[in-house]
């Protein structure tokens, strides 16, 4: 496992504690809490070992990232989990550790003293209430899948502006995390490439057990200029919206580098956007953004892959969230590009994109290509009915056509119908839940 000591560039210093660790129990309901400890344990340099009782691999994941020691549950007995910590810390030649229970922050000062103080090896944490949590400002995060060339400066440029970077990695074979580390950034790893849509989930998680409150997620190529983060996040800072948008087209004129097929693909996108959330957005496709709390709150994502930016964007309309844009400026010169296959991560969205009109509104998906079905069935039959009577000759296979055409787009308008009725049923029954 890397050990990773560096300190968060714009964190306040604090000292460290020498040989004594450590232990979190984490449930469901602390999960959070635990991921907030083993940060703040982190920055001073203290070993921090967790007992996993939660069944979110990426809660998991998140712990493992940031160098917490993760304790299998299904091996400690119930009651007997000071012995289990002790054992662990022993093995790690900690001078003592002390044992933290529940979501308030650990008074770590309070609590090492009590182990110097006194005999015992394991001692449990005194804890401070966190009812108004220190909010200490911008969390930039950056998914990163084989970023070697430009991950370095994005970072280093963000920055500049940043209370803290983070860099989800997704499952990179190059020097993307060394890089990453190296600049100071807090490093968030996959084992595996698991897609963008995973890398901000994790992302996600990790901001809602910080104590920021402004937050900006952007693309690790270089393509986008950090500079710009100050513009994207002002319309959160001022309370205008909750999530906003760096557009590379929202002025005449931008956008003109962009090879044109690429452009192209990006309005269809928009469009079919537009069908899934009802939102007309200049870039949907764009990574760059910024969230207030609430939205990161809000957010519950269910793709792995690239549809993730459409996805936010539904995310947010079904939440009452307010969305707007704000220009940015990109470069392409001296970028390497796009990791995949730019006509592959169009088809890739696309799909997903129809995927969510199908489920948000099935009487647009069922229903427009059914009418248009119908119509063209019934004018193929029409025109069949004029052959034959202008010449007497019965085209089967136009009748065929026209039947089969009926058929199909009646059968999907009423199907879009009836799913339309049950998905309102079921807002109906969410709403009265609430």
């Amino acid at each position: 496992m890397r050990q990773d000591r560096t300190e968060p560039r714009n964190l306040q210093q604090t000292p460290k504690y020498t040989n004594l660790a450590i232990g979190v129990i984490a449930d469901e309901t602390t999960a959070d809490a635990t991921i907030r400890t083993v940060v703040r344990a982190r920055n001073r340099g203290v070993p921090v070992f967790v007992l996993n009782r939660t069944k979110r691999e990426e809660t998991a994941e998140i712990l493992r990232s940031l160098d917490a020691i993760l304790i299998d549950s299904a091996t400690v007995e119930e009651g007997d989990y000071q012995t289990t910590f002790a054992e662990a810390a022993r093995n790690q030649d900690c001078s003592g550790i002390a044992i933290h229970k529940g979501p308030e922050r650990v008074d770590f000062e309070s609590s090492f003293a009590t182990i110097r103080e006194g005999t015992e090896y394991v001692v449990t944490t005194d804890s401070v209430e966190s009812s108004e949590p220190q909010e200490i400002g911008l969390l930039v995060g950056i998914p990163a899948y084989n970023e070697e060339i430009g991950i370095g400066s994005t970072i280093l440029e963000a920055q500049q502006y940043a209370d803290e970077v983070v860099v989800i990695d997704d499952g990179s074979e190059d020097r993307t995390v060394d890089i990453a580390r190296n600049t100071g950034a807090t490093v968030l790893e996959h084992e595996t490439n698991q897609g963008k849509g995973r890398a901000i989930n994790t992302f996600l998680a990790y901001a809602r057990s910080t104590d920021h409150h402004e937050f900006v997620v952007l693309d690790a190529d270089g393509q986008h200029v950090p500079e710009d983060i100050p513009t994207v996040l002002e319309p959160v800072r001022t309370g205008e919206a909750d999530v906003v948008i760096g557009s590379r087209y929202l002025e005449d004129g931008a956008g003109s580098e962009t090879p044109r097929y690429r452009r192209v693909g990006q309005r269809v996108l928009d469009v079919l956007t537009l069908g899934s959330s009802g939102t007309n957005l200049t870039d949907t496709q764009s990574g760059f953004r910024a969230f207030s709390p609430t939205a990161i709150d809000s957010f519950t994502l269910r793709t792995d892959g690239m549809g993730v930016e459409t996805e936010m964007i539904g995310a947010a309309v079904d939440s009452g969230l307010t969305i707007t844009e704000v220009p940015i400026d990109v470069r392409y010169e001296g970028v390497d590009g796009q990791t995949f296959n730019p006509f592959r991560h169009g088809m890739g969205v696309a799909v997903f994109t129809l995927q969510l009109i199908r489920d948000r509104h099935p009487l647009l998906f069922f229903g427009v290509p059914g009418i248009l079905l119908t119509g063209l069935g019934i004018l193929l039959g029409l025109n069949t009915l004029t052959v034959y009577q202008e010449t007497g000759q019965f085209i089967l296979g136009w009748a065929l056509l026209t039947s089969l055409l009926t058929i199909v787009g009646v059968l999907s308008v009423f199907c879009g119908l009836i799913l339309n009725r049950i998905s309102n049923m079921i807002n109906e029954l969410q709403g009265v839940a609430q």
